[in-house]
């Protein structure tokens, strides 16, 4: 089974959307969706409702909103309580920037030996597109030094939500390191959940993605330098256990 957990925090306009994509993009696989509703404030509770009848549709719900991290953490235990070794993870983002087309080929990929797929801005054919100057700098320095400090081969791109996973490696980080695995309360935790990943990981691979922030209808919840922050917390304590 294919499972794929979505973020939403006030996605109300891109949600029927997205996961119809999603479904379209999947055709005929065996799948089902969680949608992790952090607190939203405008209707995406009675969006996700509708989309639940029509869908085979999980929805996990944070009151009130509990922060990005807090999310990732609340749909991968979902997803691995679910998951047998053989399924399939993907994690991607609500607002309509994580291009479904992209599914099929990052379903393939795992099922033929890779232990994470990534969808990188970094690689041939990807890239960024409308994206806001402060997020757009932040995104590519925080990149460039976890590149450099915390190196994974075949990973390019730490920051972007976009992946699918294997399930064996995520089963065993969180066994081995419970609520350890994602301690930050920031948009951080995507790339920390990669670095601590890296111990069990065989094979990583990367298929590029061209990042449209014009798709996304509405306001970001990311606040840049809150991030910017914890970057250099986490980049500094592991500097010094090097």
């Amino acid at each position: 089974m294919i499972r794929v957990i979505i973020l939403a925090y006030n996605e109300a306009k891109n949600l029927p959307r997205v996961i119809p994509d999603v479904a379209e993009a999947l055709g005929n696989s065996e799948y089902r969706i969680y949608a992790v509703d952090d607190g939203s404030t405008d209707t995406t509770a009675e969006v996700l409702v509708t989309l639940a009848s029509f869908y085979p549709l999980t929805v996990l719900t944070h009151q009130p909103n509990k922060g990005v991290a807090s999310a990732f953490r609340t749909g991968l235990t979902a997803v691995i309580q679910d998951a047998a070794d053989q399924d399939v993870v993907v994690l991607m983002e609500g607002d309509g920037t994580s291009s479904p087309v992209l599914l099929p080929e990052m379903v393939r990929r795992i099922r033929n030996g890779a232990d994470i797929i990534i969808a990188s801005r970094y690689r041939q054919g990807g890239g960024y597109k409308n994206f806001p100057l402060k997020r757009l700098l932040l995104s590519r320095g925080a990149n460039f030094v976890f590149r450099l400090m915390f190196r994974i081969p075949g990973a390019t791109d730490y920051s972007i939500f976009y992946r699918a996973y294997r399930i064996p490696p995520l089963r065993a980080a969180f066994t081995a390191l419970g609520t350890r695995f994602i301690e930050s309360t920031t948009f951080l935790a995507n790339a920390e959940i990669l670095v601590k990943l890296k111990p069990y990981l065989r094979r990583v691979e990367e298929i590029p993605l061209f990042y449209d922030y014009g798709l996304k209808k509405g306001k970001s919840g990311m606040k840049v330098w809150k991030n910017l922050q914890s970057y250099l917390q986490f980049i500094a304590h592991h500097a010094l256990r090097l």
